[in-house]
């Protein structure tokens, strides 16, 4: 399923209709995107009847169809990626695990002395995973600083790649700032100074832009279904082959052996052997449903439509006394702001009184909102299913709990 593949159309309220959660009475004004999407009745579809059958996948004749759906959704994603190959596409419980397989399977080959880099821009996920890492091997962990418009300092990058560099761990698009950094050019820069393996954070960066593993030369690229319309509990780990080949399993069990005997055991091939014990197959079988559902979509004209609702409500925001707002350098589905003198956290409780769900707090990312001098910030993001209408009551709700917090 390429991105530049999906059909030339694109109908939002269409799109909205096929999300049940909108058709309850009491439902939210969601605005909360960045953390997860919602479900659309293809996934709660496919879910319900897997759990209304019987059996599990690779495990026997008679749940063939159910291990041919599994393996679809592998397909599914390999296109979606344009990974080297469906062995390249390995299942995790989300990004996070995904980053944890990485750190650890990675972990007999670190040691004293070598450098691994990440950056302020990092979600807690790679940021503690590397930490904990390097804490465990003995190697120097570097953070890379980023600029005043949020994008990591290609200078700083330059100036800390060597021969011990063996990791560059970069965020493609963060979930504070909705900022899309430069990934490609990243590599090629970690490419020309050092022999370092690449992992890219692409939790956020996979519902908004067009990945393909071939053209951005990442060793290793983590996302988690959840952010695309797929189910919780759910993620992938992708890359080279010859990268993941090098990772030792995370896990131990069922499944991702070749063969066992008390004197020796050999590991099934990938990416078996990185997905020991029974996996989650429900979800799994669910994402590929969504995988499916979503090639009727105009992928570019639908993140239009998100972009096009922050890009208006940064506007409107800039009305307001003593809001900041924190802008990535070009229009992004994601806004990221405060009002000085007004805690987050009062600001949000009025609002989701008023039924209007969006993120207050440090976001998972603590050294990123350092760098923005805060200790805590707003955030809307959007997705396609919403509409001006959602905009409106936003607004309405804010004006609504500036006055009552004025009082």
């Amino acid at each position: 399923m390429s991105r530049a593949c999906f059909a030339n159309m694109f109908d939002y309220q269409q799109f909205r209709a096929e999300f049940p959660y909108f058709q309850q009475p009491d439902a939210a004004v969601y605005l909360d995107n960045a953390a997860t999407a919602l479900k659309p009745q293809a996934l709660i579809e496919a879910t319900m009847e897997f759990y209304r059958s019987a059996g599990s996948v690779h495990r026997s004749q008679y749940d063939e169809k159910q291990t041919a759906l599994y393996e679809l959704a592998r397909t599914r994603v390999k296109n979606l990626i344009n990974a080297e190959t469906e062995n390249a596409v390995v299942w995790t419980s989300g990004t996070t695990q995904a980053i944890n397989m990485v750190a650890n399977g990675l972990l007999p080959y670190l040691q004293e002395g070598d450098e691994i880099v990440i950056s302020e821009a990092d979600h807690h996920a790679n940021f503690v995973t590397w930490h904990a890492i390097a804490q465990k091997c003995g190697a120097q962990l570097r953070v890379l600083p980023i600029t005043d418009d949020w994008l990591i300092d290609q200078n700083a990058l330059l100036n800390t790649l060597n021969s011990k560099t063996k990791l560059v761990a970069l965020n493609y698009v963060s979930n504070v700032t909705g900022t899309e950094q430069p990934v490609a050019h990243l590599i090629e820069l970690v490419r020309r100074y050092s022999n370092a393996l690449v992992l890219v954070d692409a939790a956020q960066a996979v519902s908004h832009i067009s990945i393909d593993l071939q053209q951005l030369d990442a060793d290793f690229i983590a996302f988690s279904a959840h952010k695309l319309y797929g189910p919780n509990g759910l993620g992938v780990l992708s890359g080279k082959l010859a990268a993941l080949e090098r990772l030792q399993p995370l896990q131990y069990g069922g499944k991702m052996i070749e063969r066992v005997s008390a004197q020796q055991i050999s590991f099934a091939e990938l990416p078996y052997r990185l997905e020991a014990g029974t996996p989650n197959i429900a979800a799994v079988i669910g994402f590929n449903a969504v995988l499916e559902w979503l090639e009727r979509w105009d992928f570019i004209a639908a993140e239009q439509q998100a972009v096009a609702l922050a890009e208006q409500a940064k506007v409107q925001l800039k009305n307001y006394p003593f809001c900041k707002l924190f802008n990535s350098p070009k229009p992004s589905s994601v806004v990221c702001f405060v009002f000085e003198g007004i805690a987050c956290s009062d600001l949000a409780t009025l609002l989701a009184e008023q039924n209007i769900a969006l993120r207050s707090g440090v976001h998972c990312a603590q050294p990123y909102l350092a760098r923005l001098g805060q200790s805590a910030t707003l955030r809307l993001s959007f997705a396609p299913y919403n509409t001006s209408s959602d905009l409106d009551a936003f607004f309405n709700a804010l004006d609504k709990s500036l006055m009552l917090l004025a009082e």
